[in-house]
């Protein structure tokens, strides 16, 4: 779906005497940033812009590959950002809040200790005696050197009922635990002293449909931002009627009735789906899928001792 830079504003004819009428044009794809910004998502606005300004991968399609979005290789810096997203905004919800304090009080289960155990190992199995400080500067960092456990918080595709920023801005996405402490290496016996964990998320925010046949709705947007799809279809409807009732009625002049028409269509919702993404980006040369990481929320422990090999 493309865009052409026109103002979007209209007034009835009658208004405008002395100036040059402007047409108004159809919502865009490019309007949705500033449409979030008038639902107050500031979140979901500042994620869209980055992805606008962003260039596209070196790929047939300009999209983020599957090996990379999948953690195949790593992603180049230009693909990532750990700027936007924060912990604090996301614990403001209460279904990021739950899942929050679930991988709390399971950061050490037996999963847990298999994957702390992979990453202390590939790090520290060939090191000297020696204590060794674990810390992480930024969620690239704890990304590189192997996170302790994660979930997954996700919100079914054809959940209606839910229209706010965290919907808007990552929708699905992994939340991280990290650990942090000391690795004590004495004659090839590892041991991790955790004493403090770290908490983040991870998303790709991309526009692929990978092998699906139909491309993933989006919502119903317009100037003014979303809407339930039911809502939508009944605005719309009500859209066409009264369009009807001005051309039956004939209480305007048919450059009124012109002007009224271009304010209505202004009003409709335009369903939005992954591959306008794709097309924009196709048509525009601009548009850059990239990797979402947060800041990183920490808690101190009690100290726990995890056997690495013995």
């Amino acid at each position: 779906m493309t865009n052409t830079a026109v103002t979007a504003n209209m007034t009835p004819a009658s208004n405008k005497a002395g100036q040059c009428a402007i047409a108004k044009r159809k919502f865009g794809i490019s309007d949705i940033p500033a449409a979030m910004d008038k639902m107050k998502w500031p979140t979901s606005a500042a994620l869209m812009r980055r992805w606008f300004n962003g260039n596209p991968w070196p790929t047939p399609d300009g999209g983020m590959d599957e090996v990379t979005k999948n953690h195949g290789k790593e992603i180049p810096q230009e693909y990532v950002d750990d700027s936007i997203v924060k912990m604090s905004w996301l614990l403001t919800f209460e279904r990021v809040k739950k899942d929050y304090d679930y991988l709390k009080s399971m950061w050490n289960s037996p999963n847990g200790q298999k994957q702390i155990r992979a990453a202390v190992l590939k790090k520290f199995k060939d090191q000297p005696d020696g204590k060794y400080p674990v810390a992480f500067g930024s969620a690239r960092e704890a990304e590189n050197f192997g996170y302790s456990n994660t979930v997954s918080v996700t919100m079914g595709q054809w959940r209606i009922d839910v229209l706010d920023d965290l919907r808007g801005a990552l929708a699905n996405f992994n939340l991280r635990a990290i650990s942090e402490g000391d690795v004590i290496v004495v004659s090839k016996k590892i041991e991790f002293q955790v004493k403090r964990l770290g908490f983040y998320v991870e998303d790709s925010y991309d526009f692929g449909d990978g092998s699906d046949f139909i491309s993933r709705p989006l919502g119903f947007w317009n100037f003014d931002g979303t809407v339930i799809p039911p809502e939508a279809v009944a605005r719309n409807m009500s859209i066409n009627s009264n369009q009807t009732a001005m051309m039956e009625t004939g209480a305007l002049n048919p450059a009124d009735v012109a002007e009224v028409f271009k304010e209505l269509e202004g009003t409709r919702f335009y369903l939005i789906q992954n591959s306008d993404f794709v097309e924009y980006r196709q048509c525009h040369g601009k548009g850059g899928d990239f990797r979402v990481l947060s800041d990183i929320k920490y808690e101190t422990i009690a100290p726990t001792t995890i056997v690495i090999s013995s």
